[in-house]
């Protein structure tokens, strides 16, 4: 798994930064989409795909131990769908 300090190398180099200077890029990055988001807001990054909210239905649901019929709370969720570009990848 590639995380923030990993994707933050080929970035400094690329971009003639510090690795420091580009995690800090890359963060500021991604807290901006999760607040964008967050206010109900569809980001959209061509190439990549689309971040947003989605609300999960409430809906009944039987507990398996019990066999008791349960009702599961409505829930938003944050998504992503991949371009066509990356979705077969």
């Amino acid at each position: 798994m590639v995380g923030i300090t990993e994707l933050a190398k080929p970035v400094a180099k690329k971009t003639g930064l510090s690795q420091k200077k580009a995690r800090e890029v890359i963060n500021a990055f991604l807290e901006e989409i999760i607040a964008q988001v967050d206010r109900g807001e569809r980001v959209r990054i061509a190439g990549l795909g689309i971040f947003e909210r989605r609300v999960q239905k409430a809906r009944k649901v039987r507990n398996p131990r019990t066999g008791k019929m349960m009702t599961v709370k409505e829930k938003k969720k944050f998504t992503f769908k991949p371009s066509a570009k990356i979705k077969y990848l």
